[in-house]
């Protein structure tokens, strides 16, 4: 005890805390990353087709959606999609009905939390003149 007490031991016990500190975002980071990663490939996905919805069908849309969901491991069938055309305003939005949740535990199960994600996009196209 006598050791904390100098400005030695308080040093120490410094650089103690911040390897806490440390440990304790870099553990944070590898948990939740790559699931935002995920969801945000997914949202790009949805947004690219969406953009291009001039020259695809809704069918083959929603077969692309469902490819990348499987590749990401996402739990996202061709049920899960809404594809809405508007033709008149010449916009395309798409979303998921549910979205989905993943469960992450923090240090070792000491701390769980639940973590929902719901993609959607709605962007803007051009017709093709013909």
């Amino acid at each position: 005890m006598h050791t904390l007490l100098t400005e030695r031991g308080g040093t120490r016990l410094k650089v103690y805390l911040w390897f806490l500190v440390l440990f304790l975002v870099a553990h944070v980071a590898l948990k939740v990353v790559p699931l935002y990663m995920d969801y945000a490939r997914m949202e790009d996905t949805m947004s690219i087709k969406a953009s291009v919805a001039q020259v695809l069908k809704d069918e083959e849309i929603l077969h692309d959606l469902v490819a990348k969901a499987k590749e990401l491991d996402l739990p996202l069938t061709a049920d899960d999609f809404v594809i809405r055309r508007d033709e008149e305003r010449r916009r395309m939005g798409i979303s998921t009905l549910r979205g989905w949740n993943v469960e992450v535990r923090f240090l070792w199960g000491l701390y769980v939390r639940t973590f929902h994600f719901a993609p959607k996009a709605d962007e803007s196209f051009m017709t093709v003149l013909r």
